[in-house]
C-alpha cells in the first residue's frame, strides 16, 4: 500500500505551481509589467465605483484620506506609553496593600442578630430544620444569640 501513496505524492507534486524566480531581465521586466497591470485593473474598478456612487448621489465607498498615517515609532511610543501607565497602576496598587474585593476581613461567629422564624403556614419547614442550619440562615429558635 505504501508503493501506491508514493506514486500519489509524486503524482501530486507535478500538479503544485511551482514558485516563479526570475533570473533574466527579460523575466523580471514581464513580472513588473504583470504587477502593473494588475494594479491598473484595481485602480479602473475603484474609479467606476466612485463614479457610480456620485452619479446616484450614494456616499462615497473610497473617500480620500488627509490623515497622517501612524509611523511605527509613533506607534512604538504610544503602546510604551500605555503599558508604562498599566504597569504605574498595578505598583500605586500592591504599594497600597488595600484588599481587592471578596470578604475583606475576617468573619468570627455567627450568632448576632438573628431573626425571628416568621408566623405562617409558608415557614413550616424552616422551624422543623436543626438548629445550627437555622442559625447558619440567621433564623433564631430560642433566645436571641447562640
Amino acid at each position: 500500500m505504501s508503493r501506491f501513496v508514493g506514486a500519489g505524492k509524486k503524482l501530486m507534486s507535478f500538479l503544485k505551481p511551482k514558485p516563479t524566480v526570475n533570473t533574466t531581465k527579460l523575466g523580471k521586466a514581464k513580472s513588473e509589467l504583470n504587477k502593473a497591470i494588475q494594479k491598473n485593473k484595481g485602480s479602473k474598478a475603484k474609479l467606476k465605483q466612485t463614479i457610480f456612487e456620485m452619479e446616484n448621489d450614494m456616499p462615497l465607498t473610497f473617500k480620500k484620506s488627509t490623515k497622517k498615517s501612524e509611523s511605527n515609532t509613533e506607534a512604538y511610543k504610544r503602546i510604551q506609553k500605555d503599558n508604562t501607565k498599566v504597569l504605574k497602576g498595578m505598583l500605586d496598587k500592591a504599594v497600597e496593600n488595600k484588599k481587592d474585593g471578596g470578604r475583606m476581613g475576617l468573619k468570627f461567629g455567627g450568632g448576632a442578630d438573628l431573626k425571628d422564624i416568621p408566623e405562617g403556614k409558608k415557614f413550616n419547614g424552616l422551624r422543623k430544620l436543626p438548629k445550627e442550619v437555622r442559625n447558619k440562615m440567621k433564623y433564631k429558635k430560642d433566645g436571641g444569640k447562640i
